[in-house]
């Protein structure tokens, strides 16, 4: 998962859900953008906690990455792991291009809704936290997912 994400699903209120269905991985560089960069907003705050209650696993070694995106490639390439959690924009064009399977959050809350860790009014409440931090074209394809009017 890279920061972007992170930050999103925490905004939305869901990501201890996210942890406690899924593992969750983040790069040391997202580690620290989302914590030790920002140690005064209540994001890092729980996101430190989630990380030492190890509901988030941070990876260690690797090279050192000038953004936490191109760590999050080299952890998926090198690991066993099934998407990368992200709502950068180039980021994912990028995984396009290369074939890897991505997920944006507002389709991992309709995700989460469908395997039944969050009820339909739970997925509506995180979807609404979402609508000012994505794109009306994620939103809106969240939002067919969620009623029905679009299988993925």
């Amino acid at each position: 998962m890279d920061a972007d994400c992170l930050i999103k699903l925490t905004k939305a209120g869901i990501k201890e859900r996210v942890c406690g269905t899924w593992e969750v991985h983040i790069p040391a560089l997202v580690c620290r953008e989302t914590t030790s960069e920002a140690p005064r907003l209540p994001d890092a705050a729980r996101i430190k906690n989630n990380i030492s209650a190890g509901l988030i696993t941070v990876a260690s070694g690797g090279r050192r990455r000038a953004k936490g995106e191109a760590e999050a490639l080299e952890m998926f390439q090198a690991g066993s792991f099934e998407a990368i959690a992200t709502d950068d924009a180039r980021f994912i064009q990028h995984l396009r291009g290369l074939d890897v399977p991505f997920a944006v959050p507002a389709v991992i809350v309709v995700k989460l809704h469908r395997e039944g860790a969050l009820t339909r009014a739970e997925a509506r409440e995180a979807l609404d936290a979402l609508l000012p931090l994505i794109s009306p074209e994620e939103s809106a394809a969240a939002e067919l997912m969620l009623t029905g009017g679009y299988e993925s």
